[in-house]
Order: structure tokens, then sequence, then C-alpha cells
């Protein structure tokens, strides 16, 4: 094993620091079968590869390494993590990793939802869904997408394009949506409408409401929604996301129902987040900015291509008026500390904590140069190992090299706030 090190040096040198920590480990840990790897300097996190632990063969790339668990995405996209000291036999199947081509991954989702379910396609979406309505979803899906991508895009965010497809499955009945969620490991529920799984990269919701007609083309507002979150640090853990409405452009929801038209557009908004590169699959990421850019995203007046428009068109009008009705009266300074080191406080007072997350956000991406510290912020984020627990000192910390002193940030805030 030590005459690795001089060609681990070499190879370690030219990869990026988030290559050089998932690399290291997994060297020492498979150093007789990674001899004919180390070579090739596109192995760590590009390469295919095949790892078994005896009894089950997983085909995909190294997306997340710790000393006891490895993260593999597979060729559909969906997160694998597998117990290091299980694994007896790991080859590389190919010098780059490769989503499944759209007809071979189009087929397998047919035969996983096969009967009265089709699958449309799309630039960005493979959509499943009651035979007849399909198209109608996927282009909302693909709307939402190009939307959510522009928005980041002209505000200087870094953004990449999705490594696979996205999925999206429209089930035909709440039954159906419920049967699923149990085999996804998602608790159903009587007011669950649909979610985002980070482990699969799927969104799954239902629509049981009749198309809506031409008089009725506006979204209603809902709060049935949740992500399905897949941290290795901390097991699954689920949180709900409340979710404002705002209108929808009348082209993108006349063949779609109100509520499932809402549902769409904000779990579409965390998808494309979680894949053109704004936050990370693996965990970590602060729930304040995770829902903070997707309840911004909401009102159909900030994801506007065209021109600039009105401030009122971009304010989620719930979220704001929740903030300056409900939570600002008893409000106390430090409430921002509170939200940005530690994620209870979405648990403790939930409709409040997304209040202060929409206007904090909202705040900074009204800034010009607080707009810029986020991105760098988000830069931050990204930088750091997401297998490496995030404590409260460390959260606080990225946050105030990116915003500088969090006291002072909020004043500022909170005046901006209270003119609104």
């Amino acid at each position: 094993m030590q005459s690795l090190q001089p060609a681990c040096r070499r190879l370690s040198a030219v990869l990026s620091p988030p290559k050089r920590y998932l690399l290291w480990p997994l060297i020492w840990l498979f150093a007789p079968v990674m001899c004919c790897l180390i070579c090739s300097p596109v192995v760590a996190g590009s390469a295919l590869i095949r790892v078994s632990d005896g009894t089950t063969t997983h085909e995909g790339k190294i997306v997340g390494l710790s000393r006891t668990t490895c993260s593999l995405m597979d060729r559909q996209g969906q997160l694998t993590h597998l117990a290091v000291g299980t694994l007896r036999n790991f080859e590389k199947v190919s010098v780059r990793y490769e989503p499944f081509p759209v007809t071979t991954f189009r087929e397998q989702l047919r035969k996983e939802f096969s009967g009265k379910y089709e699958v449309v396609g799309t630039t960005h979406y493979l959509v499943c869904a009651t035979s007849g309505r399909a198209s109608r979803y996927a282009q909302l899906f693909e709307t939402i997408f190009r939307d959510v991508e522009q928005f980041y895009r002209v505000r200087g965010f870094k953004v990449q394009a999705p490594e696979v497809p996205l999925v999206a499955v429209v089930f035909g009945s709440q039954q159906e949506f419920a049967a699923y969620c149990e085999r996804d490991h998602v608790t159903p529920s009587a007011s669950l409408m649909g979610y985002y799984s980070l482990k699969t990269n799927r969104v799954a919701l239902f629509d049981e409401a009749n198309l809506v007609s031409a008089k009725d083309r506006t979204a209603r507002p809902s709060w049935r929604h949740k992500i399905a979150s897949s941290s290795l640090l901390s097991g699954p853990p689920r949180y709900h996301m409340p979710i404002s409405g705002g209108q929808i452009p009348i082209a993108a929801t006349s063949a779609v129902s109100g509520d499932t038209a809402n549902t769409i557009i904000h779990e579409t908004t965390h998808q494309v987040g979680y894949n053109i590169g704004v936050h990370s699959r693996l965990g970590g990421t602060p729930i304040w900015i995770v829902e903070g850019l997707a309840t911004v995203l909401e009102p159909s007046g900030m994801r506007e291509k065209t021109g600039r428009q009105l401030q009122q068109g971009r304010i989620n009008q719930e979220r704001a008026q929740w903030f300056a009705k409900r939570h600002r009266p008893g409000r106390s300074m430090g409430s921002l500390a509170k939200l940005v080191a530690a994620d209870d406080f979405f648990f403790q007072q939930t409709l409040n904590s997304y209040s202060e997350a929409w206007s904090f956000t909202f705040f900074l991406l009204e800034n010009p140069s607080r707009r810029r510290d986020l991105v760098t912020y988000l830069q931050i984020l990204g930088s750091r190992d997401p297998l490496q627990q995030y404590t409260s000192k460390d959260r606080l910390a990225d946050f105030q090299k990116a915003f500088g002193d969090i006291s002072r940030i909020e004043v500022e805030f909170i005046r901006y706030m209270d003119r609104l």
C-alpha cells in the first residue's frame, strides 16, 4: 500500500477539493482493486463502477464516501448508501459514468408503472401519468424547470445541466399514491399531496381532481407537501414543506387542476435545485435556504423571463402576510441566528420559520450586493464535505463568511421587511 502513495497524491492533486475527500478513503479501503484504476484521472466521481456485497450488485458512480458508507448514484440517478464493510468486489465498468439511454430509461418506467400509465418525455423530464394526461403534466414540469433554471442563471448562480433525465410520477388516485409512498419508505397521510425524494430523485404526487375549466385557471394555495430526505449523518428524516400560491401562468396550467399545479411548482423547484448544482442531495444543506429559495420561486412574477416585474408580483403574499401579521409582532432579535444555526426552528415553529425563510431570502435577492453574498454562501455550502457533521458553530461561521456579522444583517433585514 505504501507504493500507492505517489500515484494517489498525483491523482488527488488534479481533483477539486470535493473530489479529493471522496477519493482518499476509497484508495485505502480498496487499494488492491484500485491499483488498476489509479492511472485514470476520471475515476473519482466520474467513472462507472460496479460493486457487490456478495449477494447484490450495484452499478453507478461514487458520489460520497466515508469510512463506513459508500454512496452510489445509479444510472437512473437514484442514490444507494452501501456499508463499506460488506463490499466484496469493486470493478470499473467504464471510464465515464453515463445514465441509461432515454429509450431504456423510458422502458424501465413503463414496466414499473404498467397498465393505465404512460410515459411522456420532454427535454429534461420523463413524466409518468395516467394515459391521456401525461403530456399536460409534462408541459408544466418542463416550463417550471426552464423558469427555475433561468432564475438562478441570470442572478449569477453557477448552474449545470442535470446528469440524468428527471422523473415525475403523477398518480391518478390518492390510494395509488399512498401505496407508492409505502414502497418508497415515505409515510403517507390524508393531507399529503406530493413530495420530492432525495434518494430516488423523483417527484411523486397524485391528482384526483377534475381538470380545471377555462374559467378556473388560478392555482389555489396548498399546504400539503413534503420532502423525503436521506442524510448519511442522520438517517432518513422527513419534514413538511408548507407551500403558498401566487398565480401560475395560464398557458402552463390551463389543463392541470389548481392544487396539482401548485404541488408541481413547489416540488419541481426543489428537484431542479438539487439537480443543477444549487443544493447537494447528500444532505447537510440548511433547511432555511432550501425552503427560502423554493418559496421565493412560487410566485410567477419571480420566474418571469421577460422584463422586470413589479415588486408586488414577486412577493409571496401568504408568506409576507404571515410574517407581518403573525410572526413579526412577537419576533425577537436573534431569531435569524436560530434559523441559520439549526433546523430545529422548522419543527418547533413551522409557519413562523417558513415565513422567516421566505422573507430573508427575498430580502437577499432584492438587494444586488446581498444577492452576490447569497451566491457566495451557496458556493461555501457546495464546497464543504457533505459527509461531515455540520455543527451549529460551523453553520454560523459559514453564514458569516458570506454575509458578515449576523446581528448586523438581521437589523438590515428587519428594517427592510418593516418598510415592505
